[in-house]
């Protein structure tokens, strides 16, 4: 990624993730409201500006800031760089540098999370997620370590994602739009949000941004558990989107990240697909 966008705002961040918001903070002050202790973790903080920003603002709050982020290089290595970040920025007066309590920061790849199981309160992600391959393990992995009545607020990616049920198109294409995350059930293509649906118990609530410009996913814990999606990653027909020829020559959006396949697995048990697909047909 380019410089500008691993120095993100904690504002242009929160635009990302729902256009015209400042959702981060905003779910951040709710949360705190009861006065307990927290934890929030920023998934692909790139220089951690937006996440020193946060730090900052809530600064006085018993809350403990992580980031995540596969790329350990200059300016950020460490967890102590972010004094640094801090003072380019301009996020935090020079008298208060020293005392200032910096986030932990990790490097690994994200879609397996060293943390435990409902530990975290808040999760937030913007662009890094349409690069990972395995988007799924990542969803299923950020629901894992949700506390009940923690919140993910994921950005999963651009415009032109919205693909209809209908068809899976002939290979590597598959379909005009540029969904960074496909889902196949044999031979028809499976729109994200209604297979979320299926999911839609008491223990999680999911909220696809109605925005045809970006693609995120805001996902609410409500009791203790986990995720299984039932998905098989298919790593034939995933891919880095600049290799995916013939898209859309209208769309505009970025050829940049990762497409997802998966594979619904036969034996999910939470309604029958065909079912659902055949009467979406005959609805339309």
């Amino acid at each position: 990624m380019s410089v500008p966008s691993r120095s993100r705002s904690l504002s242009e961040i929160s635009r990302k993730i729902v256009k015209g918001s400042r959702i981060v903070e905003q779910t951040l002050t709710r949360l705190a409201a009861n006065g307990r202790p927290l934890s929030v973790l920023e998934v692909g903080f790139g220089w951690g500006r937006a996440l020193t920003e946060l730090a900052w603002m809530f600064r006085d709050e018993p809350i403990d800031f992580h980031g995540v982020d596969i790329d350990c290089r200059p300016p950020v290595e460490r967890s102590e760089d972010l004094r640094q970040i801090a003072r380019r920025f301009g996020t935090v007066p020079e008298a208060s540098l020293a005392s200032f309590r910096v986030p932990q920061l990790h490097f690994y790849d994200a879609s397996r999370l060293h943390f435990d199981d409902e530990s975290l309160d808040l999760i937030y992600s913007a662009v890094a997620i349409r690069f990972f391959e395995r988007k799924a393990e990542f969803i299923e992995e950020a629901c894992r370590v949700l506390r009940p009545g923690g919140v993910a607020l994921l950005q999963l990616g651009e415009k032109n994602w919205d693909y209809p049920y209908g068809p899976v198109g002939e290979p590597p294409t598959l379909t005009p739009y540029r969904a960074r995350l496909l889902l196949r059930h044999r031979d028809y293509l499976v729109p994200v949000p209604e297979y979320f649906r299926l999911f839609q118990e008491d223990r999680f609530r999911f909220t696809f941004t109605p925005n045809k410009r970006r693609c995120s996913l805001l996902i609410e814990k409500l009791t203790p558990g986990r995720l299984c999606l039932n998905l098989a990653f298919n790593a034939d027909l995933s891919g880095p989107i600049a290799d995916i020829p013939s898209w859309t020559e209208d769309d505009g959006g970025a050829d940049d990240g990762y497409r997802s396949v998966y594979d619904i697995r036969r034996e999910i048990s939470h309604g029958n697909m065909e079912d659902a697909l055949a009467a979406h047909s005959t609805n339309r």
